[in-house]
């Protein structure tokens, strides 16, 4: 009922805005060439490209109006109309993946013209394209139950910090795009004139380009490490390197190769190489990937205090699928250990999750959020539980790591070795407080997978707990 009054409202206004234009004197249409080749009242024409990409928008729940998330496209519309549906997507363009984002970018270059007239000026389809600034503040606490005999309890400064990122983004051309993000952390409490206790840097700076000799993508520099499984390898920030992604009909191919271990300005980083491919099946989607890391393994990387190897390689797969109002995601590896000493020499891993966030990309939390930080309200939970040999997963590129904070100085860390012979629960929630404002609450119950490899008398290693608060801008 609400779409159809504004249908009825824009049916009455369009008109008379265009009476009242030309009986000022005014031409409708500025550019009589343009107007020529492409009148906006005139038809889409049938088989046109921009049907099958709003297609695509609403089976991704970025166009309003298709409750079956589905655009039938089967009567053609004049461009106006097109360009209402355009104006929509575009208000979800953060809410989309980097493939919609660049569908979204197309067709508002496409119908910019009658965008303009209808009011979504020229700056916010360039704000879309072409060159903008963002920014992130976070505030956190922190709290534990450590069990594991000569882990210590967060105290002081260790039990807050905060978070600044500034985010820039843009096009070059219509083939090249760039991004980098500043950021700045440190503790609550223990500031300092000198800096102690705060860290500043670049983390993320990357050119991608399409159609690059024959490839359909290649982004170069440095980013958070997104290119194998659905989280289950992972991090956040640094990982300098280069990925290609190619489709090939409805699968898409992407390769790897990052520093995941930085070695000084001297030395040779360690490297994680992937290959993986992914895809739809109906409403399953699926991934499935080869891995190669020289990565070495000892009782400083893993929670254990025997063991080591030197290498290691294996395969991974996964797939995700939207249950109703519930999305469903999992990963399971099965790695092979090179030169390994003291150690089961096929570890695996698995991890599964079940969240609110149908409309977030198939990603374990919190690569993304739960929630959209510009709905007011909105309200979104995730409950996970992962499994996890030691050495399943290179160090440097455990998905879990640094979810839950512990005292780095732990010999069986949930902190830094949170994804390495580990099982438990992991349990989020979170909701927008206010527009662009998120508060999230998170806690996780974690235990030694194989108290063997430890000098443990007990599997348990504790509990953690978080809350944050997090502005967007």
């Amino acid at each position: 009922m609400k779409n159809t009054k504004k249908i009825k409202k824009w049916m009455t206004i369009v008109p008379l805005a265009l009476m009242s234009i030309t009986m000022a004197g005014i031409p409708v249409f500025d550019n009589p060439v343009y107007a020529a080749v492409t009148p906006s009242f005139s038809d889409v024409p049938a088989g046109h490209w921009a049907y099958d990409a709003v297609g695509k928008l609403a089976k991704a729940g970025l166009v309003d109006g298709y409750s079956d998330k589905t655009f039938k496209g089967d009567k053609s519309i004049s461009r106006y109309e097109m360009a209402f549906i355009v104006a929509k997507a575009m208000d979800k363009f953060e809410k989309a993946d980097e493939a919609n984002k660049q569908i979204i970018d197309k067709l508002s270059s496409e119908f910019a013209p009658e965008l303009n007239r209808l009011g979504a000026r020229v700056a916010k389809v360039e704000a879309k394209t072409n060159t903008w600034i963002s920014g992130e503040t976070r505030f956190r606490a922190f709290g534990n139950d450590t069990t594991a005999t000569g882990n210590k309890k967060l105290n002081g400064s260790n039990k807050f910090d905060f978070r600044q990122r500034i985010k820039f983004n843009g096009t070059i051309n219509e083939d090249i795009s760039w991004m980098a993000r500043a950021q700045a952390t440190g503790k609550m409490g223990d500031y300092s004139t000198t800096g102690v206790g705060n860290d500043a840097c670049f983390d993320l700076f990357a050119v991608t380009a399409k159609n690059v000799m024959g490839i359909d993508k290649v982004r170069i520099g440095r980013f958070p490490y997104d290119n194998f499984t659905h989280g289950l390898f992972g991090k956040a920030v640094g990982v300098d390197g280069i990925r290609v992604d190619e489709n090939m009909g409805k699968v898409l191919f992407t390769g790897s190769v990052n520093n995941i271990k930085n070695a000084g300005t001297d030395g040779d980083a360690n490297t994680l190489t992937t290959a993986q491919l992914s895809g739809k099946l109906g409403d399953l989607g699926w991934r499935g990937g080869y891995y190669w890391s020289d990565v070495p393994g000892s009782t400083s990387t893993m929670n254990t205090n025997v063991g080591s190897f030197d290498k290691s390689a294996g395969w991974a797969a996964g797939f995700d699928v939207n249950l109703g109002k519930v999305k469903l995601i999992a990963d399971y590896v099965s790695t092979d250990l090179k030169e390994s000493s003291n150690l089961p020499t096929s570890p695996k891993g698995w991890a599964v999750e079940l969240t609110s966030a149908v409309n977030a990309p198939p990603v374990f939390y919190s690569a993304v959020n739960l929630v959209d930080y510009k709905k007011k309200g909105d309200f979104g939970w995730s409950v996970a539980y992962r499994s996890i040999d030691a050495g399943a997963i290179p160090n440097g590129a455990g998905g879990f790591d640094a979810q839950a904070i512990a005292n780095t100085s732990d010999k069986y860390n949930t902190f830094t070795k949170g994804t390495d012979n580990i099982k438990g629960f992991f349990v989020a929630f979170q909701s927008t407080v206010a527009k662009n404002v998120i508060w999230t609450i998170e806690g996780q119950d974690l235990k030694i997978k194989n108290r063997n490899l430890t000098n443990l008398s007990s599997s348990d290693i504790g509990k953690t707990y978080m809350t944050k608060l997090e502005f967007f801008y």
